[in-house]
């Protein structure tokens, strides 16, 4: 058969209905047992698709407006109208500047893999640092820097800084050496050798373990707003709505985040198979 042959090119019809495949059966099932349930004590627990559509709306459209309306009441309608897209925006900025901090991580990485000295000023550290489970610092960071931004986004860099750190340092330290000796040969020095020979060709195999590293850096970001925030996808999910036990809503949220992330994570890998082609050839 075609389909086991290890070296098999499937037609793109074939490979997206592969990967509709799992997509469909999980969500088959999950509506069907939900349907089961509709008229028992734990339909709460599984929505049906229509309650799901419907928490979709309440969540992500504007909240029409009474005829009469005091301001106190507007201010609460107002609040929470277009919730989900608030949410978004607030847990994404603190993703966005955790990920600006991880990203110092590669030239860490890059020194350390380049240069003996950095090699043994880092490495143990960053070993250490990795060993640490980062939510077991959770509650030091809150009693240390409050339950500001700060803390919220130190929990992301933590978990995440020394794993791309040390998988940089290992990228470049496969590096040859004898790359090194050909660019001095041809005119390189010192200070040039880890920028113009061993960043290039680590920068997008660094590049796939951020990216991999999408789905730690969202757990984290939900547990330290789940402890304090006053919004965020984990404070709605752990906060609001578990009070309440709002489950269609719940789930719309991890529904959202989900598809978010996805769609992060296919936009980089995308970017780096267009930006740099070779690297297929030198992985083939």
């Amino acid at each position: 058969m075609t389909l086991l042959r290890t070296d098999a090119k499937l037609p793109w019809i074939g490979k997206l209905a592969l990967t509709l495949i799992p997509i469909l059966l999980l969500s088959f099932l999950y509506f069907k047992q939900s349907s089961s349930l509709a008229d028992t004590d734990r339909a709460k627990l599984m929505p049906t698709a229509g309650k799901l559509i419907e928490a979709a709306k309440r969540v992500a459209l504007p909240i029409p407006a009474p005829e009469t309306e005091s301001e106190r009441r507007k201010e609460l309608r107002e609040e929470r109208q277009f919730m989900l897209f608030k949410d978004t925006l607030a847990s994404f900025k603190r993703m966005a500047w955790a990920m600006l901090v991880i990203f110092l991580a590669v030239p860490f990485g890059v020194m350390m893999g380049s240069y003996p000295w950095a090699e043994s000023l880092g490495k143990t550290i960053m070993v250490i640092l990795s060993m640490i489970p980062a939510l077991a610092l959770l509650s030091i960071l809150f009693l240390t820097l409050g339950t500001g931004e700060v803390a919220k986004v130190s929990l992301i860099v933590l978990g995440v800084f020394p794993m791309v750190c040390l998988d940089t340092y290992l990228r470049a330290r496969a590096i040859p050496r004898q790359q090194f000796y050909k660019a001095q040969s041809l005119g390189s020095c010192e200070i040039e050798l880890p920028w113009r020979v061993v960043f290039p060709q680590i920068w997008p195999d660094v590049l796939n373990t951020i990216r991999l590293n999408l789905g730690i850096m969202a757990v984290l970001m939900i547990a330290g707003e789940s402890i304090s925030a006053e919004a965020g996808i984990g404070y709605r999910i752990f906060i609001k709505f578990y009070r309440t036990t709002a489950m269609d809503s719940t789930i719309v949220y991890v529904i959202w985040l989900t598809l978010l992330m996805f769609l992060l994570d296919f936009t980089i890998s995308l970017w780096i198979k267009h930006r740099y082609k070779w690297l297929a050839g030198q992985n083939s």
